[in-house]
């Protein structure tokens, strides 16, 4: 089986599921949010309301992962404790499928969130107020930042289960919260769960190239992960009934 033909199988996996439902109601949703708020508090600066907007994006988005990628794998466990998993010869190629299919599927509800906001403030005439350049680099930054919070949770999920994940998934998002107030410097910039502000912040102050050093290491960090956890999942022996 390729690849391609495992991340069909995980397409099949969640056809009778609210997986694909999920991906377009939180995008709607998130959009009529930001299209309120946009049009209710016309009188804010511009570069504050694009910067509340994604803020709150990076906030939610690490709780969502965290729910939609334990489900999945709770999926997995319901349905033979792993062992279809377990018995494929070739371990990362589910694992690269899955990471993929989820990642890929979060990449579509980013893209129309956002696009249901711009059309949003387009037919109310007020879409001249945003900075579209801004928010597509900010947006392409969060979707690549995103990326090591899947591989995250994939691990938790697998290790330790959903209530962990979700656990950690809440943790993240208030961490979120708590950097957004903050101007994070040094090794505290290289923590996950704070790329996504950390690169919102850098677009936004226009200090993206000030700290290119630390988006190539994050880049190779980030790839690092993708190896340590197909490594991992390669010997993994699924989870003991004490985890």
């Amino acid at each position: 089986m390729s690849v391609i033909d495992a991340i069909r199988s995980e397409r099949e996996k969640v056809k009778h599921t609210s997986f694909r439902m999920l991906h377009l109601c939180f995008p709607i949703l998130g959009a009529a949010i930001f299209i309120i708020y946009y049009f209710l508090y016309g009188n804010v600066e511009d570069e504050k309301k694009l910067k509340m907007i994604l803020e709150l994006t990076v906030t939610v988005f690490p709780l969502l992962i965290s729910g939609i990628g334990s489900l999945n794998i709770t999926l997995e466990e319901r349905a033979a404790h792993f062992q279809t998993l377990l018995a494929e010869p070739n371990r990362c190629k589910i694992i690269v499928a899955k990471l993929m299919y989820l990642y890929g599927m979060g990449i579509f509800a980013l893209f129309i969130l956002f696009l249901l906001f711009i059309l949003g403030l387009y037919f109310l005439g007020i879409v001249a107020t945003l900075q579209v350049a801004t928010l597509i680099k900010a947006v392409l930054g969060i979707a690549g930042c995103n990326f090591i919070i899947y591989i995250l949770h994939l691990f938790l999920s697998f290790k330790f289960g959903l209530g962990f994940s979700l656990f950690w998934g809440v943790f993240e998002s208030l961490q979120c919260i708590l950097y957004s107030n903050v101007e994070l410097k040094g090794v505290a910039r290289y923590i996950p769960f704070a790329w996504s502000i950390n690169w919102v912040q850098d677009i936004l102050q226009s200090q993206f190239f000030a700290h290119i050093t630390e988006w190539i290491w994050i880049a190779l960090l980030t790839m690092v992960s993708v190896g340590l956890i197909l490594l991992w999942f390669s010997h993994w022996e699924g989870r003991k009934t004490y985890e």
